[in-house]
């Protein structure tokens, strides 16, 4: 569902112009003027892809968690009558001339809803990265693919961030051309990014010493139903 989700609110990020679906009346299409901000207390409100240009994600700290005078005067501030002219006017006078305003800053929070919103294509494509960046054969590719999706549903996804080649298979005097997935060139430092990080988590478990011995537990008696727990 939230894959779902998603794939609407990409169109209604991206689109100029929406389809507008009212009760018993006729479609009718309209400029798209939205501008969205979404707010959640869920970890990962929305699917979000590892090569997504659309989402900045931030997350608020809770310092002021229960505090309810803190957001009493914020919400006093916010009733004033001229605190949106003032807010507009900071906003208006601040200069982002020198900014691009298509790179989307990277969060730590962002990164985190990314792991959790990976398909089994884009684990796969971490996992055998350097084959794909030179190039990987299309029947290896199928035989190591997620166990979930069928061949079908596979290559579908594939195309999205692959190109399909035609060439002779190394170290083979064979003249008959061989089928190869290679990603494309636009994905890969994203694919790097993430499995950098994947590499920097198997580390940190690598780092957290034995795990503990729960082998020789003593059973023992609870109460007097004769109930047993594990100590």
């Amino acid at each position: 569902q939230r894959a779902l989700n998603s794939n609407a609110l990409k169109s209604v990020i991206t689109d100029d112009v929406q389809r507008i679906n009212e009760k018993f009346v006729a479609r009718r299409d309209s400029q798209n003027v939205a501008n969205l901000i979404l707010l959640s207390n869920n970890y990962c409100p929305v699917k979000i892809e590892a090569t997504d240009r659309r989402y900045l994600v931030c997350q608020t700290p809770n310092a002021h968690r229960n505090n309810f005078e803190h957001f009493d005067k914020i919400h006093q501030a916010i009733k004033q009558a001229d605190f949106y002219d003032n807010l507009l006017t900071f906003f208006m006078k601040r200069d982002i001339s020198q900014a691009n305003l298509q790179v989307i800053p990277m969060t730590q929070t962002k990164k985190d809803i990314q792991k959790v919103s990976k398909s089994p294509v884009e684990n796969f494509v971490v996992k055998y990265l350097m084959q794909l960046k030179q190039g990987m054969e299309c029947n290896l590719a199928v035989e190591y693919k997620p166990k979930k999706l069928t061949e079908f549903q596979f290559k579908a996804q594939l195309k999205a961030i692959y190109d399909y080649e035609r060439k002779n298979a190394p170290k083979s005097n064979c003249t008959k051309k061989i089928g190869y997935y290679k990603l494309k060139l636009e994905f890969v430092q994203n694919y790097e990014a993430m499995n950098d990080e994947e590499n920097e988590i198997n580390d940190d478990d690598d780092d957290d010493g034995d795990e503990e011995d729960y082998t020789n537990l003593k059973i023992i008696l609870n109460n007097q139903d004769g109930d047993i727990i594990n100590q």
